[in-house]
């Protein structure tokens, strides 16, 4: 019996994801094999992320299908407390462990988007840890969409993490003290030392302006899909957010050292 094809929400730059029965199908890229050996590896040490099956008859990558509800933009709401905060930096954690005995292919290849500039290989950073990529299922917390992983520093993957997990943005409705305890929560789970805590906030601002360039550059080199984004207000967005993590930083740093 042929099942039947159903896409999912998502896909900004990766369009055409859809389910098949308990997989997902994905356009595959030359990345793909090194990002199926990391998960194979994930798998292996029990840390929750899809496993990868191979590919299809079409050329596409076949990952099991992770149960349960995107956090974003339904269900932000799971993600409102202290305790949500600090799992999410837990679970960020684990994977670093988890990766930290993996031993790419020789001819591993990772994509550039979002890859760490620095050209650190300190851990391989999945570059996209936020709400669209977070899976709350009944049991289990699940990232997903691995294709962006590459070399790069910790604080890289963290910075990513911090600021979209705790929602430092221009029109956020937080109080100072708020902002302040979940950055804490969220950096206790993901296991940053306290005297660490105000620089992951300079790599915020640094992380969050590379990605608004990115696209920014993707879209005048041609690329279809980073010009629609571009065009959606998506590089305007995350220059807002850079520029209003870098006017709080020294309030938030001075709160986080008391």
């Amino acid at each position: 019996m042929i099942e039947r094809e159903q896409q999912l929400d998502g896909g900004n730059v990766n369009p055409g994801v859809m389910r098949v029965g308990d997989t997902v199908r994905r356009y595959a890229g030359v990345s793909s094999p090194s990002v199926h050996a990391l998960l194979r590896h994930l798998t292996d040490a029990s840390y929750p992320a899809p496993c990868p099956l191979g590919f299809d008859e079409e050329g596409r990558e076949v990952l099991t299908f992770v149960s349960g509800v995107c956090a974003h933009p339904a269900h932000l709401d799971v993600l409102q407390s202290d305790t949500a905060m600090r799992r999410v930096g837990r679970l960020i954690a684990d994977y670093h462990r988890a990766q930290a005995d993996f031993f790419p292919p020789a001819d591993a290849i990772w994509r550039s988007e979002g890859r760490d500039p620095t050209g650190s290989e300190e851990v391989l950073a999945h570059n996209d840890l936020a709400p669209w990529n977070l899976i709350l299922g009944p049991e289990q917390w699940v990232f997903i969409d691995w294709d962006l992983v590459a070399p790069g520093r910790r604080t890289w993957d963290l910075a990513w993490a911090l600021h979209s997990f705790v929602g430092l943005w221009p029109d956020s409705t937080m109080s100072l003290e708020q902002t302040v305890r979940r950055i804490d929560a969220f950096c206790d789970g993901a296991e940053v030392d306290h005297s660490d805590r105000p620089h992951l906030l300079d790599i915020v601002v640094e992380r969050t302006q590379q990605h608004a360039g990115m696209l920014r550059d993707g879209a005048k080199a041609g690329d279809a899909a980073l010009t629609r984004l571009v065009e959606d207000g998506h590089a305007e967005t995350w220059e807002r957010g850079s520029r209003h993590v870098a006017a709080n930083r020294d309030r938030w740093a001075a709160g986080l050292q008391e």
